[in-house]
């Protein structure tokens, strides 16, 4: 199973970065764009486990989003991580000590849980698209397309499985933990 752990949106924050998509569609000649479905923010990744450590990765979420408060983030800025001719574009989120407090409890509970910590710390991003083929340089792109500072209210924490139906990734939540 190919696990991580995830902030999951609402409806219309979906729908809002759905929207960004389709400005970035204009101006890519391809990509490989996030189903709205699947728009979410990784808090840690996880990778391949057997179906045993599942138990082991729900105790950790339990465990770290029953002691934490809600909160709110913010959408900043598009983004982009070079590969080769193609980029991985992003929007990227306000710098939250919130969030920080929650990824550091994460990676100390999954520590004790036997999972190693993440070496690059948190890269707080949400992908809206790989392998995008972009058709002008991103700095002008990225004044075309401005986020707007949208609130991302975040009342659960989410240990999510990835797995491929077909053609398509698609992501289900496996255990669900409301933060107070």
């Amino acid at each position: 199973m190919r696990m991580f752990i995830a902030i999951e949106f609402d409806p219309e924050m979906r729908e809002y970065l759905s929207e960004v998509q389709k400005k970035l569609l204009l101006v890519s000649r391809r990509g490989n764009f996030t189903d709205s479905s699947n728009m979410h923010l990784t808090l840690k990744f996880i990778g391949e486990v057997n179906s045993d450590d599942v138990d082991y990765l729900a105790q950790a979420v339990r465990e770290v989003g029953s002691a934490s408060k809600g909160f709110s983030l913010s959408l900043s800025h598009l983004g982009f991580f070079p590969k080769g001719n193609r980029t991985i574009v992003w929007a990227g989120i306000e710098d939250s000590q919130p969030l920080l407090r929650l990824f550091s409890g994460l990676e100390k509970s999954l520590m004790r849980q036997g999972f190693p910590r993440e070496r690059k710390g948190l890269s707080p991003h949400i992908t809206l698209g790989r392998e995008v083929d972009l058709t002008e340089k991103f700095d002008k792109i990225k004044v075309q397309i401005p986020l707007e500072k949208k609130e991302i209210k975040v009342t659960k924490i989410s240990l999510m499985e990835s797995k491929r139906i077909g053609a398509k990734l698609v992501y289900k939540p496996v255990f669900v933990q409301l933060l107070k």
